[in-house]
C-alpha cells in the first residue's frame, strides 16, 4: 500500500510547488520502508519544487532514528515549539544534537507555551508570535475529535458552500460569518491520490 502511496504522490510532483506534509513524523521512522522513501525525498524533492514538512512532538524520536543524520542536514528551515523542560541534562543534549546553543534552549525554555515559535533559517533564527486573531484560530485550532465529529456533521448540513459561516457561528464568531459573501466557495481542482 505504501508503495503505491509513494508512487502516485511522485506521479503528482510535475514542476509546481509541492508541499509533503509527514505529520506525526515518529511513526513514519518506526517503519523501514516510509523511512527509505522519507531519506530520498529529503535528498531529491528540491529537484522537483516540492519540499517535506516533517513534523513530530518531541525531537528525540529523531535523534534515537536512523534518519536522524539527513533530517539534521537537510531540514533547512526548523520551527520548535516552547519546552519548559528544555534545559534537563538529557532534553538539553537532543537540542545540542540538532545544533542548539546554550542561548536558544535557554530561549525555548522560557518561551510562552501556544503563543510563541523559535525557527531556525539559513537567514538566522529568532522567537516569533504569530499573534493569530479569533477568526484564524477557530480555524486553525480545530484539531480535537469533537471539532473533527462538529466539521463532518457541519458539511454534511451545509455543504461546503455553507461551511465557513457556519464553522464560526459554532466558534461563537456570528459577526465574522456575517461578513463571508453570500456565494459559493470555489471548487478545488486538488484529488487525493
Amino acid at each position: 500500500m505504501l508503495a503505491h502511496l509513494f508512487h502516485r504522490i511522485e506521479a503528482r510532483l510535475d514542476g509546481r510547488p509541492t508541499l509533503i506534509i509527514v505529520d506525526e513524523g515518529w511513526l513514519a521512522l518506526e517503519d523501514a520502508s516510509f523511512g527509505a522513501q522519507l531519506r530520498e525525498w529529503l535528498k531529491t524533492l528540491r529537484k522537483k519544487n516540492a519540499s517535506v514538512v516533517f513534523a513530530t512532538q518531541s525531537l528525540a524520536d529523531i535523534a534515537d532514528s536512523d534518519l536522524a543524520p539527513v533530517l539534521i542536514e537537510s531540514c533547512h528551515t526548523r520551527v520548535l515549539l516552547p519546552n519548559a523542560r528544555a534545559r534537563e541534562p538529557q532534553i538539553q543534549a537532543v537540542y545540542r544534537r540538532f545544533g542548539l546553543s546554550d542561548r536558544q534552549i535557554d530561549i525555548l525554555a522560557q518561551a510562552t507555551p501556544k503563543r510563541d515559535y523559535y525557527a531556525q533559517t539559513r537567514g538566522g533564527d529568532r522567537l516569533f508570535e504569530l499573534g493569530l486573531g479569533p477568526v484564524a484560530l477557530a480555524f486553525c485550532a480545530a484539531s480535537s475529535s469533537d471539532d473533527q465529529a462538529t466539521i463532518a456533521r457541519l458539511l454534511e448540513e451545509g455543504g461546503r458552500a455553507g461551511f465557513a459561516g457556519a464553522w464560526l457561528r459554532h466558534r461563537g464568531l456570528p459577526w465574522a460569518a456575517d461578513l463571508l459573501p453570500d456565494r459559493p466557495a470555489p471548487s478545488s481542482d486538488f484529488t487525493t491520490p
